[in-house]
């Protein structure tokens, strides 16, 4: 039941993330390509670096759940030598 619960979590955990990351990519593609659909908008440089901030931590986030949880550990890597 413990791994059962434990893939529920980190399946959640992951589609958090992902939802975080597919969010900044409308964002930045909105911004870039219809920025007249956003209105007047005085910071639409300050609106595109904190997508581009809030892309990066989804994607490091997803990267380090991946490489820690989900994928090979560095451990079993330098053990295998590769």
């Amino acid at each position: 039941m413990a791994n059962t619960l434990s893939n529920q979590l980190m399946r959640a955990t992951l589609a958090r993330f992902e939802a975080s990351r597919q969010e900044a990519l409308a964002t930045i593609q909105l911004y870039l390509t219809a920025p007249a659909g956003v209105g007047e908008h005085p910071k639409i440089v300050e609106e595109i670096a904190t997508a581009t901030r809030q892309l990066a931590e989804a994607e490091e986030a997803l990267d380090t759940l991946n490489r820690n949880f989900l994928g090979e550990s560095p451990e079993k890597a330098e053990d295998s030598g590769v």
